[in-house]
């Protein structure tokens, strides 16, 4: 009976699962590998925002965090950027999103490669469920993606 049970129900869970569509699934970040050296990349992403209107508001320099405690850790550096112009429009939104901005890029040394990881406020912004702004998020993403490559060589101006 149990088995019976089990083959009859079985085929009403597979049809309840969720389906999802890999389109609708946001990459909630976007991966670089610099051509430049750690301290290089780091100067030139500083270089690139500065000059087109970003405001870093922090660096965060973990590996020199580790050292003034006695520890050690590869090269990793934090970089917390952003403009209110822009990112207001998401908060007025849901102020709940706050506690996501600025913007946060991630410069780190491993395997001997020089990387960037840039936490994308699109797949934030849906989390928080924005819709109205939400074509705003996109496109700081879009600029930010550029800027990056921008700063490694990766783009030409």
């Amino acid at each position: 009976m149990k088995l019976i049970f089990t083959f009859l129900l079985f085929p009403l869970l597979t049809a309840a699962q969720p389906i999802i569509n890999c389109k609708e699934v946001i990459k909630p970040y976007e991966d670089f590998q610099s051509p430049l050296a750690f301290e290089e990349t780091v100067a030139a992403l500083q270089k690139t925002l500065n000059s087109k209107g970003i405001t870093i508001f922090a660096t965060i320099e973990h590996h020199k965090a580790a050292e003034a405690v006695g520890e050690s850790m590869s090269p990793a550096t934090v970089l917390i950027v952003g403009n209110p112009k822009v990112g207001t429009a998401l908060m007025q939104e849901n102020t709940l999103l706050a506690i996501e901005l600025p913007l946060k890029i991630l410069i780190y040394e491993k395997e001997k490669a020089v990387n960037i990881r840039y936490e994308k406020i699109s797949a934030t912004a849906e989390k928080y469920n924005i819709k109205q702004n939400f074509g705003t998020a996109e496109k700081i993403d879009a600029a930010m993606q550029q800027l990056i490559k921008l700063s490694i060589g990766k783009l030409k101006n």
